[in-house]
């Protein structure tokens, strides 16, 4: 498998340092998935991304605002991202579906997705319900992933306990080997994303 090279371990977790999430779907499609999910789709391009690997993918995006989430241009931006995303995804064996998070979980069967991708709201409840429920929807050797493996505040985030909220799921669930994607810095040829992203293998 490509992505896994050049690891190293950093406490209980594995770091890939010469990776972005960019790399995942050409991974994943080297692991022989076929079809998976995206929890937050905003433009969509993260999805494409997936489907042009040749991937069966569904959208999963709520697209409005409410107490946890309140985008600073409100429901107009809500929708239009949800046309933006209908667009870029029309052409490709997509199904976007606009729920919160945990009405659509309840849509699929148990084990019937190969992978997941979870980059909806970063604040603890969701991250921790999304992590609970979607991983049952991934089949025992499918791949739980997800973006922003960070601790930061701002304006659009208002809090993000990703990292925090993982970490206790790692320990909980005894999972054995997980995996960050990039340094923490970067370095010269290095490939990376602002805010890096995660996985294990269920």
């Amino acid at each position: 498998m490509k992505l896994i090279k050049g690891i190293k371990l950093k406490g209980d977790k594995v770091i890939i340092p010469d990776c972005s999430r960019d790399d995942l779907p050409e991974f994943f499609k080297e692991m022989g998935y076929k079809v998976g999910a995206e929890i937050g789709v905003y433009r969509g391009g993260f999805t494409e991304s997936f489907c042009k690997a040749g991937l069966k993918m569904y959208g999963i995006d709520p697209y409005v605002t409410y107490p946890d989430f309140n985008h600073p241009e409100g429901q107009k931006r809500m929708d239009f991202l949800y046309g933006h995303a209908q667009r870029t995804l029309k052409s490709y064996d997509c199904i976007l579906i606009r729920k919160m998070s945990m009405e659509a979980v309840n849509d699929f069967a148990d084990e019937s997705l190969d992978f997941v991708y979870i980059d909806g709201c970063h604040r603890f409840r969701y991250i921790a319900e999304d992590l609970f429920e979607w991983t049952k929807k991934v089949r025992k050797g499918g791949i739980v992933s997800g973006h922003d493996y960070c601790d930061v505040s701002n304006a659009f985030w208002n809090s993000c306990h990703v990292s925090q909220v993982l970490r206790a799921y790692i320990r909980c669930f005894d999972i054995k080997s997980w995996y960050v994607l990039g340094e923490l810095e970067s370095r010269a040829g290095k490939k990376r994303d602002k805010y890096r992203s995660w996985m294990f293998i269920k």
